[in-house]
């Protein structure tokens, strides 16, 4: 599958996705409070949030967010695959 099909199947993925005010304040929130953290303190939260999100949500509901996070490859520069596969490692989920 060339890049630019994989770019277009990504962005159908996430065609229709409307955050509510109340995401969209969640987000603005946490990218504030990790602006000024380092690269190894965003992992270990990452672990903590994944092991919350584990315990709380149903099976399907958690893997839905890796399939998510693996369908946004397309979009990603080099680095930034670089740090999706070192999360996904970390996670067990690679």
């Amino acid at each position: 599958m060339k890049k630019d099909d994989k770019i277009k199947k990504a962005m159908e993925e996430f065609e229709g996705f409307q955050p509510s005010e109340e995401q969209i304040e969640l987000i603005e929130g946490l990218a504030n409070s990790y602006s000024d953290k380092s690269e190894e303190d965003i992992f270990v939260e990452i672990i903590r949030v994944n092991e919350e999100m584990e315990s709380e949500m149903s099976p399907e509901e958690y893997e839905e967010i890796f399939e998510k996070l693996n369908s946004i490859r397309p979009l990603l520069n080099e680095e930034q695959l670089k740090k999706l596969d070192r999360i996904l490692y970390i996670l067990g989920k690679d």
